[in-house]
């Protein structure tokens, strides 16, 4: 009898399933629309033929088919309806006979209900029904952790101050080490040469300081606490904002009479192993006018904090994706100055240098950039020269970027402001200045390496005769591959 029942139930199942795709045939767009609850459908057209997708799906178009699916969850009823069903949709989405909108449309319903393809280069992104997916791990998953004690160096420039004659600059070399006490707090002990010039004066004009009082130097030994402000999982590693709060002692080596304590704070920013930021340190009693302001690169290992755990370690699916990163249109970048000339008489050979670079994606041809770097002239028989500079401008990538490594060319028009330390007066020094370049090199979404030929020069009466001529190698990193895909 049970066996009779069970044959009955599927029989009756197999007639109204039948009957049902016969009746949805019938229907019109709108009425299927209303019997399957898609009215979110209606605010959604504009956008579903907006949408510019390729037969196969790219992995960048298939994504955001997904986020719209976990958008708009009723998406999920699409999967009910037949190719024609989906065709009677669009046309009533579209609210109009134009081919286009409804070709678009149909096809953008069509991969909402996963019947899109994927290109051959996406197949490794594994498809599940259009039913949420319930896969759990047998075995608890842990965070990643790398070892909770890391060491680590820094370069830096910027400003310092001091009861001496000096000319304001100040660069720097150090080490630190710290060590992880939780997800959020950790120590940190540093230790920095923090080193700049007298103020250089040419009381006869004949290129050499007249009244040399010496250079600053000094020793820097902080420590305290570091806080963790934000934390987030980016690709296969982690990017984080850090606080350190510092105090400990600064020595002047180089002066009498201006050492003592001293505290202070360093703002950073770490993704991987490259760690960039600023730090003030404020001196006190003896040390009251020592004063440094700087902007560090360097590298961190050890001691990050652990990855984001996740709920299970299920392969990512249609309906549960892999994490993914934090959308972004920045860029940075590391630019080191390998040789130049400086073209004047105050000037000549350039040593090697510095920078940095952060980058914004406006088109996938331009790009808007800021700039700062410090170019060093050694001098020999001269006084040196130290040209530190900060720069804004826009970069014009000669062809379009694509989601594919390339070589391409590119050029930078930059304008900004330079500060020249060296011997003064001079028509080589501080003032306003613009650099052209034209540069070549490999792109990808994720980032670039380029070789870049600079032209500078002075605008103004102070910095007239400034012109300098170098080569430089940079490296770029971009934090969200489908911002600089070149499909935006």
């Amino acid at each position: 009898m049970a066996l009779v029942r069970a044959l009955a139930l599927a029989i009756v199942l197999l007639l109204a399933l039948t009957g049902s795709a016969s009746a949805q045939s019938a229907l019109s767009g709108d009425d299927l629309i209303e019997k399957l609850s898609l009215q979110p459908l209606r605010s959604m057209a504009g956008e579903l033929a907006d949408l510019e997708l390729n037969d196969p799906l790219k992995l960048s178009q298939y994504e955001r088919i997904v986020q719209m699916r976990q958008r708009v969850p009723v998406l999920v009823r699409l999967g009910a309806v037949d190719d024609a069903g989906l065709a009677a949709i669009a046309t009533a989405l579209c609210n109009s006979p134009a081919p286009a909108c409804i070709v678009a449309t149909a096809h953008a319903l069509r991969c909402l209900a996963d019947r899109c393809e994927l290109e051959e280069s996406a197949t490794d992104v594994q498809r599940d029904p259009l039913k949420p997916s319930t896969c759990r791990s047998s075995t608890p998953t842990t965070p990643k952790r790398s070892a909770p004690f890391g060491v680590g160096f820094s370069w830096g420039t910027g400003f310092h101050r001091s009861r001496y004659p000096n000319d304001g600059r100040a660069w720097s070399f150090g080490i630190e080490a710290r060590l992880r006490l939780s997800n959020r707090f950790s120590t940190v002990a540093r230790i920095d040469r923090i080193a700049g010039r007298d103020a250089a004066t040419d009381d006869d004009d004949n290129g050499s300081d007249d009244t040399w009082t010496g250079s600053i130097t000094r020793i820097a030994a902080l420590a305290g606490p570091s806080i963790v402000l934000q934390h987030a999982l980016f690709d296969d590693t982690t990017r984080s904002l850090r606080l350190d709060l510092l105090g400990g002692y600064i020595s002047t080596r180089s002066q009498a009479d201006e050492s003592g304590l001293a505290a202070g704070l360093d703002v950073s920013y770490q993704l991987s192993l490259l760690r960039v930021g600023v730090r003030f340190v404020q001196g006190f009693g003896d040390a009251r006018d020592a004063t440094t302001l700087l902007a560090h690169i360097g590298i961190l290992s050890g001691a990050r904090p652990p990855e984001p755990d996740e709920d299970d370690d299920c392969p990512p699916t249609m309906s549960r994706p892999r994490p993914r990163r934090p959308s972004s249109r920045i860029a940075l970048g590391f630019e080191y100055e390998m040789l130049g000339w400086g073209l004047s008489s105050d000037h000549g050979l350039m040593a090697t240098g510095i920078g940095l670079e952060l980058a914004w994606y406006l088109t996938s041809r331009l790009d808007a950039i800021a700039h700062a770097d410090l170019l060093l002239y050694p001098g020999y028989e001269r006084e040196r020269t130290i040209h530190q500079a900060g720069l804004a401008g826009l970069r014009l990538t000669h062809a379009r970027r694509t989601d594919d490594d390339d070589t391409e060319f590119f050029t930078t028009a930059m304008g900004g402001y330079t500060h020249g330390a060296g011997i003064e007066p001079s028509t080589t020094g501080s003032g306003p200045i613009g650099d052209l370049a034209m540069g070549w090199g490999i792109q990808s979404p994720e980032g670039a390496a380029n070789l870049r030929l600079h032209v500078r020069f002075g605008l103004s009466p102070d910095n007239v005769d400034y012109r300098a001529v170098f080569l430089s190698f940079g490296l770029e990193l971009r934090f969200d591959p489908r911002s600089w895909g070149g499909s935006n």
